[in-house]
């Protein structure tokens, strides 16, 4: 035990010697999460997926029942969270899209209301900006949406016509029920108090949105944190110190042992960075999550641990660790919640690591509910990870081609 601490300690030192790395490792996950803030402002600030962009209407029908639909359209509410309307001519709408100042253009024919009356579907065109093909998809989704309620409203409007004929109304009378029917059926279609209906699941286990992709950014950012760590001891400066030793008798496992020890006391340092910024949002943290992190931090370390055992090369350890950070993350449901999982990633979430953690932290930091099993489960799960590196450290010594034979003075 001695060994191994001494070890954790040189280890440590020889990073301090050239802390740019190190410095560099801490400051990832500031940076990783002032860049995704700004991704996602939008979301968090005004529960917004897409910022609003505009759009140009030419209405070349220019009737009564269009310019009153334009009017609806300006005046929604809901719409103009998501897009603002500007009515133009077909001349400057090409030269706005051209110059990507809009997302799209939407051309209302001549006809269109005319069309309407006689029950002919004359349809509404939208060109949508190639330079922005998430906004032009979400205008035509829109727009689509408007056509089925226009449509409805003409199914509607059809069999008030059909009423008004067996009542035998005279010509002049029947046509005037029949454009105020008309107005009144699609006014009203598109004149709801929402346009779009809204309903909340709890995918996210009855929390908010903010609440859940904090808790994932804490512990996705220390897994991916572990990685860098591996790379810190596996540095020409950390080989060199651990040829040394092996030939005053050192053995393997103690650079084992000592290997999950100091990326485990980065990681540490590292998640009081994370829960400060984690308590600045949320404001809430408690002793058992504590617990629980530290026992996940073990968990991470002890599984690069084994990861840079099981490699010699710099380059397959980085690119078996992405793959591992990649893998765990996908499968865990802290990205996407557990049940928009495909069925095979929910029987292996049962083994995922960061799948555990992230469920109890949720469960104990917004529902009370402190489950020290866990705590013996994230355990259980380093003690399996340094049985594997000591059988993976046994499995090296008789290869031949391993470079770890004894040596013989």
């Amino acid at each position: 035990m001695r060994q191994t601490l001494l070890i954790a300690h040189l280890t440590v030192k020889c990073w301090l010697k050239q802390p740019f790395p190190l410095f560099a490792m801490m400051l990832f996950p500031i940076l990783l999460l002032g860049i995704t803030y700004l991704g996602l402002k939008p979301l968090l600030q005004d529960k917004q997926w897409v910022e609003p962009f505009s759009v140009a209407i030419v209405d070349e029908d220019n009737t009564f029942e269009t310019k009153l639909l334009m009017k609806q359209y300006k005046e929604s509410e809901e719409l103009q969270s998501v897009l603002s309307f500007k009515k133009t001519d077909a001349g400057e709408a090409s030269e706005l899209l051209a110059a990507n100042k809009i997302a799209g253009i939407v051309i209302v024919p001549d006809g269109f209301t005319k069309g309407i009356r006689h029950g002919k579907n004359i349809p509404v065109s939208v060109i949508g900006n190639p330079e922005r093909p998430f906004q032009a998809e979400l205008l035509q989704q829109v727009m689509v949406s408007n056509a089925n309620l226009i449509s409805s409203a003409q199914s509607g409007a059809n069999a008030a016509f059909h009423y008004l004929r067996k009542m035998g109304l005279p010509s002049d009378e029947f046509r005037t029920y029949r454009d105020a029917i008309i107005t009144d059926f699609t006014l009203q279609a598109l004149n709801r108090n929402k346009i779009y209906e809204t309903e909340t699941l709890s995918a996210l286990g009855g929390i908010t949105s903010l609440e859940f992709y904090s808790v994932s950014g804490v512990l996705i950012l220390l897994m991916i944190g572990g990685l860098f760590g591996m790379s810190l001891t596996a540095r020409s400066e950390q080989a060199a110190l651990r040829e040394r030793l092996s030939l005053q008798g050192v053995r393997s496992g103690v650079f084992f042992i000592s290997n999950v020890l100091s990326v485990f006391v980065l990681l540490v340092i590292q998640a009081i960075i994370l829960v400060s910024l984690f308590y600045s949002v949320t404001k809430t943290w408690s002793i058992p999550a504590t617990v629980i992190l530290l026992a996940y931090c073990l968990s991470v370390s002890s599984l690069f641990a084994v990861c840079q055992e099981l490699f010699q090369q710099n380059g397959a350890k980085w690119g078996a660790g992405i793959i591992l950070v990649t893998g765990i993350t996908a499968t865990s449901g802290s990205v996407l919640p557990i049940s928009y999982l495909p069925e095979i990633w929910r029987s292996m979430s049962f083994l995922n690591v960061l799948h555990h953690s992230h469920s109890g932290l949720v469960d104990t930091l917004f529902a009370d509910s402190v489950s020290w099993t866990l705590v013996g489960l994230l355990l259980s799960f380093s003690v399996v990870f340094w049985i594997l590196g000591f059988i993976i450290i046994t499995i090296k010594k008789r290869l031949p081609w391993s470079g770890q034979l004894p040596l013989h003075v």
